[in-house]
């Protein structure tokens, strides 16, 4: 059997479909693993054929077609969620061996209640300026590893006698930064303060250390913890097929998104291909891009097509208005925002542009879409946009890199992004694929028109590709 790859990534602000894409692709190739990057705040539904439904959040989204789940060195996991999520798959849908099935990799990122408990209270302290975190100390543990390296938790410290001093030390160095910020509570409303409160006493409680190291351990002891070695040769040199499902979008992405409301972990395809090419993969790669047929947002942040109307017209089953992420908007579909996504990928990238939630727009129905933006000339915005005339916008320009200066570049982009209006055109609902692939110069290989895998359905057969990395 020849040895096959799918990569799945988001080109939008999450939600576009990943999980009902993976689950897709590993029920028709009979994949033996998905291998997961990015974070636990990934919520990817998956109803099946069968009318089991499950909302993934770590395990991958090919579980109930019996697919194996890695944890990548690039996935940030919470052992309390594993368990929990591993609970549900195993008792709701009777998913047998499920940790059996799980590896984590032995450099992943392990967020502590710590971290999260400080995200959160970050996040309240914002008061209405929240960035929209999910509130469970993703972007918190990126951060601390980015600064104090070592001390971070990771997946091999999982049942090591350093766990307890590691934890001990990130719950002294988070009560001291929390002093520092703690006066501006003083501003907030009572009943923000209280929820502060309510997170400051677990952790100044020292027992949230002995609870963290009993869940920590008994994921340890349920599923195997592995390094480089083995995802080459177990995973990746095994016969069939590996989807690779990242978490979130591109338009969040840690340095290509509209700072702060972005996420800190990577959401571009480049995260995934690392991990094939230091593997030393030579199988066949098929990189796919995966959009709705309308944009989505859930939380702040700029949002150039958002319609009160049409978030009130496709209410979303596993999106709702959430009380750290914020509401759930919804607009129509944006060109230029996904031209952004995929030159933030990269020349190349994608092999492909999977579309979903055809069938929420009415046969009859033209599209709408945002063609261009409107924005009257602002200083100092060319190095953000391509403008058509003084007023017009047809694309934003990617600036590759990394660090505070990028940070400050795309957050600055963010704000010039908020004076933008859609510029809508239309088309009839049938051209709109081929529309979308001429526009953005990928194809487009496959359709999704509702919510299992048998509502999927490949419309270009695109050449395939072996790729030496």
């Amino acid at each position: 059997m020849a040895k096959k790859v799918f990569v799945v990534t988001g080109l939008g602000y999450g939600d576009e479909g990943k999980g009902t894409i993976t689950h897709w692709l590993c029920h028709a190739h009979r994949a033996h693993t998905v291998v997961r990057t990015g974070g636990p705040q990934a919520l990817h539904r998956v109803v099946t054929a069968a009318g089991k439904e499950h909302v993934f959040s770590q395990f991958g989204s090919g579980t109930l077609c019996g697919s194996a789940t890695h944890l990548s060195k690039h996935m940030v996991i919470d052992p309390y969620a594993i368990l929990k999520e591993g609970e549900a798959l195993m008792y709701e849908h009777g998913v047998r061996g499920l940790f059996d099935m799980l590896t984590i990799h032995e450099d992943a990122l392990v967020i502590t209640p710590f971290q999260a408990i400080v995200g959160r209270l970050r996040e309240l302290l914002r008061g209405a300026k929240r960035h929209g975190s999910v509130g469970i100390g993703v972007g918190e543990t990126v951060l601390d590893d980015d600064v104090f390296g070592d001390t971070a938790v990771r997946a091999k410290d999982l049942n090591a006698p350093s766990l307890r001093t590691k934890l001990e030390a990130i719950r002294l160095r988070k009560l001291t930064e929390f002093e520092e910020i703690r006066d501006r509570a003083h501003v907030l409303p009572p009943e923000t303060r209280d929820r502060i409160q309510l997170e400051l006493r677990d952790l100044e409680d020292p027992d949230t250390i002995q609870w963290a190291v009993e869940q920590f351990t008994k994921l340890a002891c349920k599923t195997r913890v592995v390094g480089t070695e083995y995802v080459a040769k177990n995973i990746l040199e095994s016969d069939g097929t590996v989807v690779f499902e990242s978490s979130q979008g591109v338009l969040l992405d840690r340095w290509y998104g509209f700072h702060p409301y972005t996420t800190k972990v990577r959401t571009i395809p480049g995260t995934a291909l690392s991990i094939i090419r230091e593997c030393a993969y030579g199988g066949e790669i098929n990189a796919y891009g995966i959009l709705r047929a309308y944009h989505t947002r859930h939380g702040a942040g700029p949002f150039v097509t958002e319609s009160s109307e049409i978030t009130a017209l496709l209410p979303d089953a596993s999106n709702r208005d959430h009380a750290w992420q914020g509401n759930f908007r919804v607009g129509q579909f944006d060109l230029v925002a996904a031209r952004y996504a995929v030159d933030a990928c990269g020349s190349h990238s994608l092999d492909g542009i999977i579309l979903t939630c055809m069938d929420r727009i009415r046969p009859s129905a033209t599209v709408r879409f945002a063609e261009r933006y409107e924005s009257v000339p602002v200083e100092h915005t060319q190095d953000f946009f391509r403008r058509s005339t003084d007023t017009s916008i047809e694309r934003i320009i990617v600036r590759h890199g990394q660090g505070p200066a990028q940070l400050q570049r795309q957050e600055k982009l963010g704000k010039a992004l908020e004076t933008c209006s859609p510029r809508l055109t239309q088309c009839t609902k049938n051209i709109f694929p081929e529309m979308l692939a001429d526009a953005l110069n990928v194809p487009i290989v496959a359709i999704s028109t509702g919510q299992t895998e048998d509502n999927k359905s490949v419309v270009t057969q695109i050449e395939k590709r072996a790729v030496s990395l």
